[in-house]
């Protein structure tokens, strides 16, 4: 059947069309079912009946679906019933509580990737997979196949090494650094990274301050040519189906680990990645609250690393408070571009940097990689290196830090009584820093001038915050005063150690451990 197009203000979470109550009863298709529509492309939508609201003829279509299809108002598209897709059998296979093969979870992911399961087959898919406790094997496949839906990289050169947190530590701000020390070396990393979801900053926000993020396949291939690593944006070119599964979840705030697993070390596999090192960063506040949870999810992560055939080390890291002093796009990337010029800075970033840098370099041969770290960043050798990086991804060779100047709207949050800092909230930080604009304003963030331990006298500034523009400055303040975001009392508090807590290597290399001390 031939329907002119009709565009709709419709706002629905996935694609969905209006169809006159007559033209459906011509199409014999009723709200429970879909239809594939044809123009410059096709798409499989959901449909919604109206007497009134789109006439018999027309079919009503919102802006996502005339993007999608490429129609235009007032085309004739051709509309047709849609069957269900056998992916759904699979899915429903799953919930049952069945293993799914290569075959039944490759259909799932290409169906989703061509849009012909709605939003709710997405999530029981999610959900199945979740609460049916998936098999590892299973979660390698589907880490397979969400790789398979986007471009692969053939670096043509072994090992191809790469660097990843699972985040929910504000001020994470150390991958140029690590990115930069592993380079120096001649190893080949090309660390992909995203932008904020729920954060106030992610790495791709600060970098993106002073270089391209967003690299082609051919730029990717061109810079690490260059330099040996790049700190890029890990892009919708990569595993792209992820972001559609993520976009299921969001409604329902979940995030179950089967699907998370997948989605990280599918972008692993699309980069060729052979050795990877996992940050988890723990504490109260973080996705990962205790060490229990952190080597739970070590065990995962490096078991499904040995059947992609990856060898993946993990590092359970201290997040009990946000890293270094900045918060925020340009506030981070002066931090981080400070370190490397001076070759020392923070002592929480350049711990976490070096110790991070360090187990890389273990992992490619290197004896003792923690000081072979310090070494490099000590010398310049890796600020030399992250100026290569940022020329071959089109910024400046003569980058300095004062050349990132943060907001000019700038307010002081100053201690309400003398004694030491006991702890610093990381989500009221991060709510504060969002407040003022970031990561969309990138002068926006805040600037801590204490951290836990130190001792403050009533009337010191505990921490500064940057907006771009009054209003966002105000709206800042007043969430810093609804809020404590830090807390201050009497009581001496412990200095909270290193940045690193423990290294859990991949269970191959600790069954290799295992067999040598054997033998001994």
């Amino acid at each position: 059947m031939k329907l002119t197009v009709q565009p709709s203000d419709v706002a629905m979470s996935e694609p969905v069309v209006m169809l006159n109550r007559d033209d459906c009863l011509q199409l014999g298709v009723g709200p429970t079912d879909r239809i594939l529509i044809t123009s410059v492309r096709s798409i499989v939508t959901s449909i919604v009946t109206t007497d009134n609201k789109v006439g018999k003829g027309s079919i009503g279509m919102p802006a996502y679906v005339l993007e999608r299809c490429g129609a235009a108002d007032g085309e004739l598209v051709d509309v047709v019933y849609s069957p269900m897709p056998e992916s759904v059998k699979s899915i429903r296979k799953k919930i049952n509580g069945h293993t799914l093969d290569e075959e039944e979870i490759g259909s799932i992911v290409k169906d989703i990737m061509e849009g012909n399961l709605a939003e709710k087959e997405i999530l029981a898919f999610v959900s199945a997979f979740n609460v049916t406790n998936a098999k590892m094997s299973e979660i390698a496949q589907l880490t397979r196949s969400m790789a398979s839906t986007g471009i692969i990289v053939d670096f043509g050169t072994m090992p191809v090494i790469d660097f990843h947190s699972l985040g929910g530590v504000p001020g994470n701000k150390i991958t140029p650094i690590v990115v930069s020390i592993v380079a120096s070396e001649g190893l080949l990393i090309p660390k992909m990274s995203s932008r904020a979801i729920s954060s106030a900053c992610g790495t791709s926000d600060f970098v993106d301050t002073f270089c391209d993020v967003e690299l082609n396949e051919e730029q990717l291939m061109s810079a690490v040519k260059k330099a040996n690593g790049v700190f890029a944006c890990g892009n919708e070119d990569y595993a792209p189906v992820g972001r559609m599964i993520i976009k299921a979840e969001h409604p329902m705030g979940i995030d179950p680990r089967p699907t998370m697993l997948a989605s990280i070390m599918s972008k692993k596999v699309a980069i060729g990645t052979t050795h990877l090192l996992i940050d988890i960063p723990m504490g109260e506040g973080s996705k990962i609250p205790d060490i229990a949870t952190a080597r739970n999810y070590a065990k995962d992560l490096t078991e499904l690393g040995t059947l992609l055939g990856m060898h993946v080390e993990c590092s359970v890291s201290r997040a009990d408070e946000p890293i270094g002093h900045m918060i925020g796009p340009i506030l981070e990337a002066k931090e981080c571009i400070e370190v490397l010029e001076r070759g020392d800075g923070d002592p929480e970033v350049v711990d976490k940097a070096c110790s991070m840098a360090g187990i890389i370099l273990e992992m490619a041969g290197e004896q003792d990689g923690k000081e072979r770290a310090l070494d490099i960043l000590r010398s310049g050798a890796a600020h030399r290196k992250f100026l290569e990086i940022v020329e071959a991804q089109n910024g400046d060779p003569g980058l300095r830090s004062e050349h990132l100047v943060p907001g000019l709207y700038v307010k002081d949050v100053h201690a309400k009584r003398t004694g030491f800092v006991q702890y610093i909230d990381n989500a009221g930080m991060v709510a504060i820093a969002k407040g003022a604009g970031a990561p969309s304003d990138l002068g926006a963030g805040l600037e801590m001038l204490h951290k836990k331990g130190d001792r403050v006298e009533e009337g010191d500034v505990l921490f500064r915050i940057y907006a771009e523009n009054q209003a966002k400055l105000d709206r800042a303040v007043e969430s810093a005063r609804s809020r404590r975001p830090m807390y201050v009392q009497d009581t001496p508090v412990q200095d909270s150690g290193p940045m690193m807590l423990e290294r859990i290597p991949s269970k191959k290399l600790l069954d290799l451990i295992r067999f040598a001390r054997s033998t001994e």
